[in-house]
């Protein structure tokens, strides 16, 4: 027998399940009123925050029709007479028909915001509240679909797939398309392309933006306007203008996004979710700075080209041919090599061979036959140098894996040239330093994949090269360097000392790669001339705080451009530190002590190295165990302009022999940039006083309290970034 406080529950949770119950027919009937006035809905600010909850709650639905689902379909018929079954079983399906009316309101409360336009957000809409109206419907005729299994079960069925439908769509709006299915929907993953075949934007840039961009910005959830799907709709835009503009210094919106703070609103990709890699960062800056183009190839860059370099290292590694062939026995392989004739896998575990010959006199014809054994492995053959014959080149037709060959001045005459006819793979060939005629070159433009011919030194002039690429064919013939009007420039000097913290003089490391190029600097902050500036030798020495400018110049030749190399002088190291104000704890680096580490850091503020504070000044104790007598502090701060990063408006160094009784030593007010200033740039610092013994040295920056009106951010606070401090 039940009790009188065991009845009181039960009537309560009765009266509380009513009320739940009743609740199904407004949120339904609101729904149904949302959907019908869906096009002339205007969503209020107070509102919005309701329809944020959706991604929420959405969980709970879900949960719960799956439970629902699960007995109904699997449950034995022995265990649904059971009282508990039928308690449980309604209690579930009450909460999924109450939680689901409720998000399937909060999704379309979302659904009004920018960005949530195309042909998911209706479709997921629409599914979703479907999913509400037929759990209403499952719930007021559950007793009569009690007694008919079938129906029951077919209906629950077709809900929990209209449901799983919904939450498909919901996975690509948020995380871009075919989010759910990816991992095991057949050829999801682009197919590797080779270096030669390589374009800029389709092949670095592309995946960069399908990777870290198209979640928020795609034709089906649009965030600020801006779908980035395609070449015209990059070049659109968005709400806020342009993506780029290569004639600003910061190059326009989208870099000034990306290097925003990462708690900023407009940082871009937002916190949370993936960000850019510092490669990354550098393919879209040196992709916006030389013009964006969308069809120009990898191999129409300079071989110095930042974006060359970095796909010669990228796609070398992805785009890894595979080969369809097995490896050669090893022991094989150990018989044919010897001396004048080198043969080793392309790769580490790769099955296709190269084979290397020397020693000219030792060349003949035998030697190619030996390799038919191994002929269908060979993917690259040098004879540079070797007395290869024209009936040769029918035994080397017959390597039908061949990808590379070079016959650099070799006896062929280009008669047979048409024995290479079967070399479908063939992709390089190099005929430098023959006697091959432009018109011997037909019979090549019949391989369907050779792209490159190399024809340094011979017959073919510049007016057959340009008949032969008429012809097109997708080949680019090489017939040697046209300089004879061109003047060149200079690549600029490298730095080569490895330490730009010196601790006592070190001599100054300068190289340029062009022969009989000279190198001259300045430390004053000018820029070096060919006539008065100092000439670089091996010589200088560094021994203080000071930049280095240097340019090269050779008689004939476009000067380099500048480089510049701050080398940072310390004398005292302190033996430890402490911050005094909290710093922010995004860029806490390793607290105190990465301002006495001697480890400099590059440009990039969120590497960890820097230490960054905006919402307090900047407050820090040096402690040195034996007096030192100081007469400098040298500051290493960043400036990064669109990352709202600028010098502090005021340094103020204080030192003494007790830590609670210090004097000023002195003070400096930092120069703030200019609009036209370099965007990115380490600087130095200096505060410079009097001579005196201390052994505590405490500092106070203070930050941009207001940015300047030309600024992106004006009238917010600004940044100050520091990574060392050095006492002299």
């Amino acid at each position: 027998m039940i009790g009188k406080s065991g009845l009181k529950k039960q009537i309560v949770l009765m009266k509380f399940k009513n009320i739940i119950a009743a609740s199904l027919v407004p949120l339904n009937a609101l729904l149904l009123f949302f959907l019908i006035v869906d096009s002339r809905l205007v969503i209020p600010t107070w509102l919005q925050v309701l329809g944020r909850m959706h991604p929420l709650i959405l969980h709970f639905p879900i949960v719960f029709i799956l439970l629902y689902a699960a007995m109904v379909l699997l449950v034995p018929k022995s265990i649904r007479t059971e009282g508990w079954y039928t308690v449980v079983i309604d209690s579930l399906l009450l909460l999924s028909a109450v939680a689901a009316a409720i998000t399937a309101i909060l999704g379309l409360l979302l659904s009004k915001e920018p960005g949530y336009d195309g042909g998911d957000i209706i479709w997921h809409k629409y599914l979703g509240a479907l999913t509400s109206f037929a759990l209403f419907a499952l719930y007021n005729f559950r007793d009569k679909l009690q007694h008919k299994i079938i129906l029951s079960k077919l209906f629950t069925g077709c809900t929990a797939a209209i449901l799983l439908w919904a939450g498909h769509l919901g996975g690509d709006i948020t995380h871009g398309n075919n989010f759910v299915l990816a991992p095991i929907t057949p050829n999801h993953k682009k197919t590797p392309v080779a270096l030669e075949d390589a374009y800029v934007y389709s092949d670095l840039v592309q995946p960069i933006i399908e990777a870290k961009c198209l979640q928020c910005h795609n034709s089906s959830k649009a965030k600020g306007e801006l779908v980035m799907e395609t070449k015209d709709l990059l070049l659109k835009g968005g709400k806020d203008g342009k993506l780029w503009d290569s004639t600003q210094a910061d190059l326009g919106l989208l870099m000034k996004r990306l290097h925003l703070p990462i708690e900023e609103k407009d940082h871009m990709p937002p916190d949370g979710k993936p960000q850019l890699t510092d490669e990354e960062m550098v393919v879209l800056y040196a992709w916006i700075k030389t013009g964006a183009s969308f069809d120009k190839k990898i191999m129409e860059l300079l071989p110095t080209d930042t974006l060359r370099i970095i796909a010669s290292r990228k796609l070398k590694q992805s785009a890894e041919e595979q080969f369809d062939f097995a490896a050669v026995d090893d022991k094989e392989v150990q018989k044919l090599t010897n001396n004048n004739r080198v043969i080793a896998q392309l790769a580490l575990g790769s099955p296709a061979l190269a084979v290397t010959f020397y020693n000219k006199p030792f060349y003949n014809a035998k030697a190619l036959e030996e390799l038919k054994s191994i002929g269908n492995n060979i993917t690259e053959l040098n004879l540079d140098n070797m007395p290869v014959k024209d009936d040769d080149l029918k035994i080397i037709g017959g390597f039908k894996t061949l990808r590379k060959l070079i016959l650099n001045n070799s006896d062929i005459t280009g008669k047979t040239l048409g024995e290479l006819k079967n070399l479908a793979s063939l992709k390089t060939i190099s005929l430098s330093g023959t006697v091959v005629k432009a018109d011997q070159l037909g019979v090549l433009q019949s391989l369907p994949k050779l792209r490159h011919v190399y024809l340094w030194n011979t017959a073919v002039n510049d007016a057959d090269e340009k008949k032969l690429e008429q012809k097109g064919n997708n080949i680019a013939w090489f017939t040697g360097f046209k300089g004879d009007t061109v003047i060149l420039k200079l690549t600029p000097p490298v730095p080569q000392n490895e330490q730009i913290v010196i601790t006592k003089p070190v001599k100054l490391l300068l190289k340029n790669y062009i022969r009989g190029a000279s190198i001259r600097y300045t430390t004053n902050g000018k820029d070096p001339d060919s006539l008065t500036s100092p000439i670089y030798d091996s010589n200088v020495v560094i021994s203080s705080d000071e930049t280095i400018t240097a340019k090269a110049f050779k008689p004939g030749w476009i000067s380099s451009d500048i480089v510049e190399q701050h080398f940072f002088k310390t004398t005292f190291v302190a033996d430890s530190a402490a911050l005094l104000t909290p710093q922010d704890t995004k860029y806490k680096a390793n607290g105190a002590k990465s301002l006495i580490d001697l480890d400099k850091s590059d440009l990039n503020f969120a590497n960890g190295k820097w230490v960054g504070y905006r919402q307090n000044d900047m407050e820090a104790m040096l402690f040195f165990n034996k007096p030192i007598k100081v007469q400098s502090v040298t500051f290493s701060a960043l400036l990064n302009i669109s990352g709202f990063i600028f010098p502090p408006t005021k340094i103020d160094v204080w030192g003494g022999m007790d830590e609670k009784h210090l004097a000023l030593l002195g003070s400096i007010v930092p120069k703030q940039p200019t609009k036209d200033m370099i965007a990115i740039q380490n600087l130095a610092l200096q505060c410079n006083f009097a001579p005196t013994e201390v052994k505590y040295v405490k500092f106070l920056a203070v930050p941009v309290h207001k940015l300047p009106d030309w600024h992106q951010g004006k009238g917010q606070k600004g940044w100050v970034f520091i990574d060392e401090v050095f006492v002299n």
